[in-house]
């Protein structure tokens, strides 16, 4: 299990005895682990670190781990969280549920349980990261989800521009035609007729959420993303 010590957690408990022993833990799998003791802490760092993943106690000062997990699904709707409880109440429980958590443990954890969870929270962010591509400094695009991120937040694209924005990662460094961009943007479109203006207007949209320059005119023929 050494080999998969190259992921990143955030951990947020307030109790410090179960905080020092949990760490020591985790130490075993992960290559870094950012800690908080509350869940406005725990906020703070998830916006300062790009983590793999989350581990939560629910019951923390100030912002509670339910209320941390709908802030960060917010701006992240996949990165894999599981969230530490000493409570079993059918509220919580459900809540849980919809913030589509990787796991749910009962504090006090059992340790087997405990490993169980680690053994399927690493094969979540494997595969998770399996998906991701960094497409220019601090910007991440997910081919699986058809998601675009900058510094963990996630922009906001229309199903056109994610259509775009995967054409030109695809062909990246290649001339990519009007034409092609037409065909494969507006295929549902077919009976409408789509001019380089519309092409022309549609990257110009996409361009506005990318690095300055990363898309440029091939002049008479289309674009290449770099």
């Amino acid at each position: 299990m050494m080999e998969s010590k190259k992921y990143s957690i955030l951990y947020a408990e307030d109790n410090r005895e179960v905080q020092t022993e949990v760490v020591e833990y985790l130490q075993k799998y992960f290559k870094e682990i950012y800690v908080a003791n509350d869940g406005r802490e725990a906020l703070k760092l998830y916006n300062e670190q790009r983590v793999d993943s989350l581990l939560l106690d629910i019951d923390m000062p100030f912002i509670d781990g339910l209320a941390v997990a709908k802030e960060v699904r917010v701006s992240d709707k996949n990165i894999p969280i599981v969230m530490l409880t000493a409570f079993t109440d059918t509220d919580k429980l459900l809540c849980a549920t919809e913030l589509h958590l990787c796991k749910y443990l009962v504090k006090p954890i059992e340790l087997l349980g405990f490993r169980h969870m680690i053994k399927k929270l690493l094969v979540e962010i494997d595969e998770l990261q399996s998906h991701k591509l960094e497409i220019a400094p601090n910007y991440v695009w997910n081919s699986d989800a058809k998601e675009l991120y900058y510094n963990n937040q996630l922009i906001s694209l229309t199903q056109k521009e994610q259509t775009l924005l995967a054409l030109f990662i695809q062909k990246r460094n290649e001339c990519v035609a009007f034409t092609e961009i037409m065909a494969l943007v507006w295929e549902d479109d077919f009976d409408k007729e789509v001019s380089i203006q519309s092409v022309k207007f549609q990257v110009t949209l996409l361009r506005k959420k990318l690095p300055k320059n990363s898309i440029q005119n091939v002049y008479g023929k289309g674009y290449i993303f770099s």
